[in-house]
């Protein structure tokens, strides 16, 4: 027995060597840890696109190419989705236009002209970005107004970008 003891013990790896290769795998695995959580975080708990308090969804398309999108009609007017959008973070660019009901009657220049049943115009465009746990999610907004009240008189359509990092 003394010859199996001896054998043994020549076999046995030392317990520094152990614990050295324990702690090398501890720091492989917080580094994998690291690398995936923040995506993986992401994907289960996405963030949330900015839509403004009120706004009814009128439509939602997850196409199999190209941006989902959304759209939403609100009371509000396009300026204050506009101004929304700027205050999420967005940059908006507001189209030049006539509205409708600005403009004059030519016979009668003190007079404003009636505006054309459902005539809507382009207000701005604004697009932003969001991140979440490592994925990027880049939005546009496309906001038009003059809709009736029955359809709006507002309505916008938000694309949604996601982008991983």
């Amino acid at each position: 027995m003394s010859e199996e003891t001896a054998e043994r013990k020549k076999r046995r790896v030392p317990s520094g060597v152990v614990l050295v290769v324990m702690v090398a795998g501890m720091i492989l695995a917080a580094l994998i840890l690291v690398r995936v959580a923040g995506p993986l975080y992401g994907l289960l708990f996405p963030a949330k696109m900015p839509i403004p308090e009120g706004a009814d969804q009128i439509e939602h398309q997850r196409p199999d190419k190209g941006a989902e999108y959304w759209i939403y009609r609100t009371t509000m007017t396009g300026a204050e989705v506009a101004a929304f959008y700027e205050q999420e973070g967005g940059k908006c660019q507001y189209t030049p236009h006539d509205n409708p009901s600005d403009q004059t009657d030519s016979s009668n220049s003190a007079a404003p002209a009636t505006p054309a049943a459902s005539v809507s115009y382009s207000v701005a465009h604004c697009a932003g970005k969001k991140e979440s746990g490592g994925i990027g999610l880049g939005w546009e907004v496309y906001i038009h107004e003059g809709y009736s009240e029955a359809e709006g008189p507002t309505i916008f359509r938000i694309y949604k970008y996601s982008e991983i990092d």
